[in-house]
């Protein structure tokens, strides 16, 4: 099974683009929308890293 790394940097990214998401879309970046929309942009997501470090980030913002 292939090990899958993810940085630091990598979820930055993805929680700022879900942050920048929900507020195009007039929505409180809240914790909760936050978790949503990373599961969101996971589900839609077609670089399967990319999907990884989408769900990794709404595990990680979940934790707090």
């Amino acid at each position: 099974m292939e090990k899958f790394y993810v940085g630091y940097n990598d979820v930055c990214q993805a929680v700022g683009r879900a942050t920048l998401n929900l507020i195009s879309h007039g929505d409180a970046p809240t914790t909760e929308a936050i978790i949503s929309m990373l599961e969101s942009l996971g589900d839609i997501e077609q670089n399967d890293f990319w999907r990884q470090v989408f769900k990794f980030a709404a595990e990680e913002v979940r934790k707090g």
